[in-house]
C-alpha cells in the first residue's frame, strides 16, 4: 500500500489523532490543559520533566503565583489524585486531556478562628 493510501485510511478511520500522539511523543512534548479557578490553561511540557514542572508553568500562566505549586494538587478527569514527582510520559496522558488544579485543604493559611 502506497504512503498516500496509508494517510488517507488513517484519515478516514480517525487514525490522524494516534499519528499526531506518536509525532507529539517523539519530539518529547505534549500539550496538556490545565482548570484552574475554572479557566483552561493550556500548557506544552515536555514528556521527561516532573508533572510539578508543568503544574508550576501552568500557576504562572494563570497569574495564580501567590501559592507554591506544592500548596496545590493536580488531578485528572476521573478525580484521580497524580503525584507530582512522577514523569509526565509515565501517566500516558493523550495532547490535550484536561488536568484539574486546586488548592490544597489546608493550604490556605493557618489562621485560627476565634
Amino acid at each position: 500500500m502506497s504512503k498516500d493510501r496509508e494517510q488517507k485510511d488513517r484519515h478516514r478511520h480517525g487514525g490522524d489523532e494516534k499519528h499526531e500522539d506518536e509525532k507529539h511523543r517523539e519530539g518529547g512534548k505534549i500539550r496538556l490543559v490545565f482548570v484552574i479557578n475554572g479557566e483552561d490553561v493550556p500548557v506544552e511540557t515536555s514528556v521527561h520533566a516532573p508533572l510539578l514542572v508543568a503544574v508550576e508553568h501552568a500557576l504562572k500562566e494563570s497569574d495564580n503565583t501567590g501559592r507554591p505549586a506544592t500548596e496545590w494538587e493536580v488531578r485528572d478527569s476521573r478525580g484521580v489524585l497524580l503525584e507530582m514527582s512522577r514523569k509526565v510520559g509515565d501517566f500516558g496522558f493523550k495532547p490535550g486531556d484536561r488536568l484539574f488544579l486546586s488548592l490544597r485543604v489546608g493550604a490556605g493559611g493557618d489562621r485560627t478562628l476565634s
